[in-house]
């Protein structure tokens, strides 16, 4: 008799052991390595597709100094325009490159008509959970609106993880700019707060030109942000032609928890 519970056990235990086993491949490991294929996928394609941002193409080398500065800005402006047609060769939709040194953030941005599409489809317009950094759809594509709203997935040192590490006022303090290139040209990028919201925030908000919409806009931000840096809010409602450049990804202090690091496009 007891050699029979034993045998019962044992067995009981054995298939306990592969159903537990197999819950951990299908739930947990695989879609783990999905998600990390995935990723390797998309960086070697980026990493063809990558512009230079210290040198535009079609530029063998910085332009003479000799030559008249409208000249120059001529020449700059064509070589930067050839980086994102590249890009758009391959992706008719990308409407820019994001490089923040010190991060892991190195990606296009593209545009969609809604802000559905590249939750789950990566910058070669294929099915893929990480996605692609995209612009909201209701904003201007040239990023020449007041505020540019760029959405992309929370993934540990890939993606937009390491905006999150910029609730750490240390972190930003180490590293306070990017580089973007848009439509008009490479632009550096003055990041001056970090705001921990709601997805619902009215940081999400589009804004118009009129002066009273934005500086209500900037006031929300001082209002709401974790902390600031270099930049006040006077200075910022002084300025002429303003535009921010708004990074969002989602974080977990609570439910529906987004990320919000915001700078200004120089």
């Amino acid at each position: 008799m007891k050699k029979t519970v034993l045998i019962a056990l044992t067995c009981l235990l054995a298939v306990l052991g592969v159903y537990c086993g197999w819950r951990y491949y299908h739930d947990a490991w695989l879609p783990n390595k999905q998600l990390r294929d995935a990723i390797e996928s998309q960086k070697e394609l980026l990493r063809q597709l990558k512009p230079n941002l210290d040198q535009p193409d079609g530029l063998s080398s910085a332009p003479n100094p000799e030559d008249g500065a409208g000249d120059t800005r001529k020449a700059l402006a064509g070589g930067w325009s050839a980086s994102l047609a590249k890009l758009k060769e391959f992706n008719p939709e990308a409407v820019g490159w994001l490089t923040i040194p010190g991060t892991t953030v190195d990606y296009p941005i593209v545009q969609a008509k809604d802000n559905e599409l590249y939750l789950t489809t990566g910058f070669d317009r294929q099915h893929s959970d990480v996605g692609c950094p995209f612009m909201d759809a209701r904003c201007d594509s040239s990023f020449g609106g007041f505020n540019s709203i760029v959405y992309a997935h929370h993934i540990d040192q890939e993606m937009f993880g390491d905006i999150a590490l910029y609730k750490d006022s240390g972190f930003m303090e180490a590293r306070p700019s990017g580089v973007l290139l848009a439509e008009d040209g490479v632009h550096d990028v003055l990041f001056f707060a970090y705001l921990t919201t709601f997805s619902t925030s009215k940081v999400y908000d589009t804004v118009p030109q009129e002066k009273a919409d934005c500086d209500s806009y900037i006031d929300f931000i001082f209002d709401q942000a974790g902390y600031t840096r270099e930049l006040t809010a006077e200075e910022l409602k002084s300025c002429d032609s303003l535009r921010l450049l708004v990074l969002s990804t989602c974080t977990y202090e609570f439910e529906n928890a987004r990320g919000v690091l915001v700078g200004v496009i120089r």
